[in-house]
């Protein structure tokens, strides 16, 4: 998933298919490539579930088994900057059709509409939502794109009734140019990274989709978490507007992408958790550590669990894991004391997602439940209670409170037997008793990270 050097095209199911989603993929094909009406289709999914990637299978897979379908992906993101959603889909829609002469009438058909879109578009900007060297627009087409523009203006001014009735005219003629097109070998484009875009964009891409491009045989999918979609709703209407209620009117079906898969009948794993694992392992820097080992990675997916963590978020934890093993001259995590490793984990998540807790650890401000909260203690109640054999999460948090009793003050009542049982556990995690340094061992590996600073 961080392989920066891939393509889009390289990514497939067939590669790797960790999380379990290509059932997910292949349902999806059906509804697209069916006779029911589920456009605009919504891929809904949290920041760093692993949507893009889903999205480069899903489409490969898609021309794979439906070489008859046109399918295209547009990235919202890199397009926003141009402010023109009309000109982007039509470029996208333009660059599919095979034939020549097609796409030379489909583009002569899209000019007027899009003259009512443009405000001003140089030569540069044609260009890169067209996928051309400037010096290939013709001249011609630039000049009637900016007389589009400075015609809108005009209108806009003047004749806004008139133009009302010319563009239900021209839009009408473009709809019918693009179910020409879409007749024999239907079109399905793929828009990504809405959620990233401006508000004000990403509304009019939808209102361009809804209103310009709701011709039979073209298909829409947009891969975006649905969350922020709606607040760029209510950033553009106000939050009077019921941001549901207005997605209802141009959604048809929307699919959240799940966060975990099944491993039999009876089981589910996260993916994110999956994910952490194999990236530890496919690691030129941690595959000989000790963190994919049974007790050490139930610590770590405890760390997932607790938080939630996405998969992006995994793979941050994962490059400053790899850089705490480097920094520490490759033994970091390897071949260490059980619970001084544990504390090293701690320190790692705490420098990725919890900085005012690792500017408090520095100055010596030690708010013990601010630390055992990331992995699951959020009081000592569950710690009270010495009969039975205590998990690590519960070692580790005892371990700290004993070390800094002054921020856990009110949080218990203590005796001795209760104090000693506690040493004796703790010991067989770091084959000794209370030294005084096992905070200190979570800020150095903060302090490390922070490169001494």
């Amino acid at each position: 998933m961080n392989d920066q050097t891939r393509t889009p095209d390289s990514i497939t199911f067939e590669e790797r298919d960790e999380f379990q989603r290509n059932p997910i993929a292949e349902k999806l094909i059906q509804l697209l490539t069916s006779d029911i009406d589920v456009s605009p289709m919504v891929i809904d999914g949290h920041w760093g579930t692993g949507k893009t990637e889903f999205c480069y299978k899903l489409i490969n897979l898609l021309k794979k088994t439906h070489p008859d379908v046109h399918v295209a992906y547009v990235d919202a993101f890199k397009a926003d900057h141009a402010n023109e959603p009309l000109m982007t889909l039509v470029a996208a829609i333009a660059n599919l059709i095979d034939d020549e002469e097609t796409e030379k009438s489909f583009r002569e058909k899209a000019i007027p509409a899009l003259r009512y879109g443009l405000k001003t578009l140089g030569k540069a900007g044609i260009a890169w939502v067209l996928k051309k060297n400037a010096d290939e627009i013709p001249d011609e087409f630039e000049d009637i794109l900016q007389e589009a523009a400075e015609d809108s203006i005009n209108a806009a001014i003047e004749q806004s009734i008139k133009d009302h009735q010319d563009i239900e005219a021209v839009l009408t003629t473009l709809q019918e140019a693009l179910g020409r097109i879409a007749e024999d070998k239907p079109l399905i484009l793929f828009i990504d990274e809405l959620d990233r875009c401006k508000p004000d964009f990403a509304i009019s891409m939808l209102e361009s989709i809804k209103h310009v491009f709701d011709v039979p045989n073209v298909r829409f999918v947009l891969v975006s978490n649905l969350k922020q979609i709606k607040e760029s709703i209510n950033h553009c209407y106000g939050t009077g507007v019921k941001a549901q209620k207005y997605l209802d009117k141009f959604i048809k079906y929307s699919l959240q992408l799940p966060a975990d898969f099944s491993t039999d009948r009876f089981n589910y794993t996260l993916a994110s958790v999956e994910h952490m694992k194999l990236l530890i392992e496919e690691s030129s820097s941690l595959k000989e550590s000790d963190l994919s080992n049974g007790d050490v990675f139930n610590f770590i997916e405890r760390f997932i669990k607790e938080n939630s963590l996405s998969l992006r978020e995994v793979e941050t934890f994962v490059l400053h894991l790899e850089m705490a093993q480097i920094l520490g001259g490759n033994k970091y995590f390897t071949n260490i004391i059980f619970g001084v490793e544990l504390l090293r984990l701690i320190g790692v998540y705490i420098y990725c997602f919890e900085k005012d807790v690792a500017d408090d650890l520095l100055a010596d401000k030690i708010n013990v439940l601010s630390i055992t909260t990331i992995f699951g203690i959020h009081d000592f109640s569950d710690t009270e209670k010495f009969e039975h054999r205590p998990n690590h999460q519960q070692v580790m948090a005892r371990t700290l409170m004993l070390e800094n009793p002054g921020s856990a003050r009110g949080i218990e009542k203590r005796d001795e037997a209760h104090d000693a049982y506690w040493q004796k556990q703790i010991a067989n995690y770091f084959r000794h008793g209370m030294n005084g340094r096992h905070t200190k061992i979570i800020a150095d590996t903060i302090r490390m990270l922070r490169l001494g600073t």
